[in-house]
């Protein structure tokens, strides 16, 4: 059996009692950190938890050499341990649809993720949002509007915007709320569109699960500006405002 263990947002506590249990069983445990940064991670703790040697894998690994977590699992349990939930990720459907093929078993357990606590922690109702997206770290030939274009399409539609940003686990880089915000400006500076300009409100979810979790709203000149709270950062561009969700960011992300 191929077991998808979700580790939650923070840090080793928040894996769940089932997942901690199946974990205890398997074989062999793997994990991958790429996808999402979890600030309060340590893998010591955590393998001293699960009383199990737990190897990290690079993106490559996972997505190019299935076969290091197929083939054992062909014969003994073997558990894949990812931040926040594990199937959000596209890699890990994959996987697990490679494994049916393959005639094993697959088990998920599910733990939070960012696509819940934002909504949660914005006070912003889950169901007024549209089409995600993610903000990628512009290179020399690279430099995807695509978030762009799905706020100008949920705006158009009343709908909030969830933006996941870019992280690369093996450069240590995540980006910052900021650096995110300057990109849509340049692309609106390209485009012309009106979509997202200095004067756009927004809302900043910083280090969500974790003690110092913070939610900053306000203009994104203001927010350029303004102390943010650690890392990961998740950008919310809202829509149409309920009174509830208004109250809310002013009372718990000083919108003001």
């Amino acid at each position: 059996m191929l077991v998808f263990i979700g580790l939650g947002l923070y840090d080793e506590k928040d894996i769940t009692l089932r997942g901690l249990e199946l974990l205890r069983r398997c074989r062999l445990v793997f994990a991958e950190l790429y996808t999402s940064h979890m600030p309060g991670l340590s893998l010591e703790r955590l393998q001293t938890l699960a009383g199990r040697k737990v190897t990290p894998l690079t993106r490559q690994e996972v997505e190019s050499r299935p076969e290091l977590l197929l083939e054992p699992a062909a014969h003994s349990d073997v558990a894949l341990l990812v931040a926040g939930d594990p199937l959000i990720s596209t890699t890990h459907a994959a996987l697990r649809i490679e494994a049916r093929r393959r005639g094993i078993e697959t088990l998920v357990v599910h733990n939070a993720s960012i696509v819940s606590a934002a909504p949660s922690l914005s006070g912003l109702h889950n169901y007024k949002f549209g089409r995600s997206a993610t903000v990628a770290r512009p290179e020399r030939g690279f430099f995807p509007e695509t978030p762009y274009e799905v706020v100008k399409e949920n705006l158009r539609r009343g709908l909030h915007t969830l933006l996941f940003l870019d992280i690369k686990a093996e450069e240590d880089y995540i980006m910052s709320a900021r650096e995110a915000l300057e990109i849509l400006l340049a692309i609106e500076e390209r485009r012309g569109e009106g979509v997202v300009s200095r004067d756009t409100l927004a809302v900043v979810v910083a280090a969500a699960g974790s003690p110092e979790a913070r939610v900053t709203a306000g203009r994104v000149e203001h927010l350029l500006k303004a102390e943010l709270g650690g890392l990961p950062h998740t950008l919310i561009i809202p829509g149409e405002l309920h009174f509830l969700e208004e109250e809310y960011l002013r009372e718990f992300a000083s919108l003001r």
